[in-house]
C-alpha cells in the first residue's frame, strides 16, 4: 500500500453529520495525511429562470458558492486544532461523480472518502448513482463510509478471487490484500481475508460429459465420476489457489475464510458473523467483482467499503 498523503473528503451539505470527514480525520491522525474538503454545489434555479437576467443568475450562483465555502470553513478550526493540514474547494457542477472524477484527474490524491446515504423511510443504507459511478471509474482507493458504528475499525476483511485466468486479476488480489493489511495495521485491527467460490450444480455437471472434454477443459474422470468427488476436487483447487495467494502474507489461520457459495450470498453473512467494520474489495474496469454486479453485494453488507481499482 502506498503511503496515504492526501485525502479528498467529499462533503454533503444536506446533513449535519459528515461521516466522510469523521473517517478522514481518523486516518489523517494516524498517517499525517493532508485533507481537502470538497463540495459539489448546484442549484437548478440559478441556471435559468424567467425572472432573472444572465448577469443576475451569475451573481446568484456566485453567492451560492460563497455560502457553501463559508459552510466548509466552519469545519476548519476543529480540524486544524488536531494539527491536520486542511484546505477546501467548492465547484459548480450538476453531476457529483463527474466533478469528483475531474478533481481526482487533476490532483495527486491518495484516497477518496465519501459517505453513503440512509433512507429514513425504510431504515436502510443505500448507494447513490454517484457512488456506483465512482466505484466503476475511480482510479484511486475509494472509501464509502456508512458510519454505522461510532468508532474506528476493529475488524477488516479483504475479499479476493484467486482463481484468476490472467496476471491482472492476480495483481488486483495482491493489491487488495496489501490494502487490507495496511488498513488493519493502521487501526490496530484484526485482518481477515475471504474467498467465496461456487461449484456448478449437479444438473450442469451431469451434462458435461455430453459436450466433450476439450470444450469445458475439465478432467475426464471428474466429469464421468462421482459428483461428490467433483465437489471435493473443486474445493481442493480453490484451497490451493487461496493458500498460494496468501503465501506472501501473514494472516492468522482462523481469520482466513474459504467459503462455498456465491459472493453475493456469502459476503454479507461473513461481514455479519465476524462483525466486520471495513470490507476491502477489488473492482474491475467493468464495474464488477467476481462476476457479480457490485450492487448485489454492497447493498447487503452493513459496513464501510474500500474499493480498489483494477490498474488500467
Amino acid at each position: 500500500m502506498e503511503a496515504i498523503k492526501r485525502i479528498l473528503v467529499v462533503m454533503d451539505s444536506s446533513t449535519d453529520h459528515q461521516a466522510s470527514l469523521v473517517q478522514a480525520i481518523n486516518i489523517a491522525e494516524k498517517t499525517s495525511a493532508t485533507l481537502e474538503l470538497f463540495l459539489v454545489a448546484y442549484h437548478s434555479d440559478f441556471v435559468s429562470h424567467w425572472s432573472f437576467s444572465q448577469a443576475q443568475l451569475a451573481a446568484l450562483q456566485e453567492e451560492y458558492i460563497a455560502s457553501k465555502r463559508r459552510w466548509l470553513e466552519s469545519y476548519l478550526p476543529e480540524i486544524k486544532a488536531q494539527d491536520i493540514v486542511v484546505k477546501i474547494d467548492v465547484v459548480w457542477h450538476s453531476d457529483v461523480s463527474c466533478a469528483i472524477l475531474a478533481k481526482i484527474a487533476s490532483n495527486d490524491f491518495s484516497m477518496v472518502i465519501k459517505s453513503t446515504k440512509k433512507d429514513s423511510t425504510i431504515n436502510k443504507i443505500f448507494f447513490t448513482p454517484s457512488d456506483w459511478q465512482l466505484l466503476e471509474h475511480c482510479s484511486i482507493p475509494l472509501l464509502l463510509t456508512k458510519n454505522i458504528k461510532q468508532h474506528s475499525y476493529y475488524n477488516i476483511m479483504a475479499a479476493v478471487e484467486p482463481d484468476k485466468v490472467d496476471d491482472n486479476g492476480e495483481k488486483l488480489d495482491i493489491k487488495v490484500l496489501q490494502e487490507g493489511v495496511a488498513m488493519a495495521e493502521l487501526f490496530d485491527a484484526s485482518a481477515h481475508v475471504c474467498h467465496c467460490f461456487q461449484p456448478i450444480g449437479i444438473e450442469l455437471w451431469q451434462g458435461m460429459s455430453s459436450i466433450g472434454m476439450s470444450s469445458v477443459g475439465m478432467n475426464y474422470s471428474l466429469v464421468n465420476g462421482d459428483f461428490n468427488d467433483y465437489k471435493d476436487a473443486i474445493k481442493n483447487h480453490h484451497k490451493e489457489a487461496f493458500n498460494e495467494l496468501l503465501s506472501g502474507f501473514d494472516f492468522e489461520e482462523d481469520l482466513t475464510h474459504l467459503v462455498i457459495g456465491t459472493a453475493e450470498d456469502k459476503l454479507p453473512e461473513l461481514v455479519k458473523e465476524h462483525d466486520i467494520d471495513l470490507l476491502v474489495m477489488g473492482m474491475s474496469n467493468n464495474g464488477k467483482f467476481i462476476g457479480n454486479t457490485i450492487e448485489n453485494i454492497l447493498d447487503n453488507v452493513k459496513c464501510d467499503v474500500l474499493s480498489i481499482k483494477h490498474d488500467s
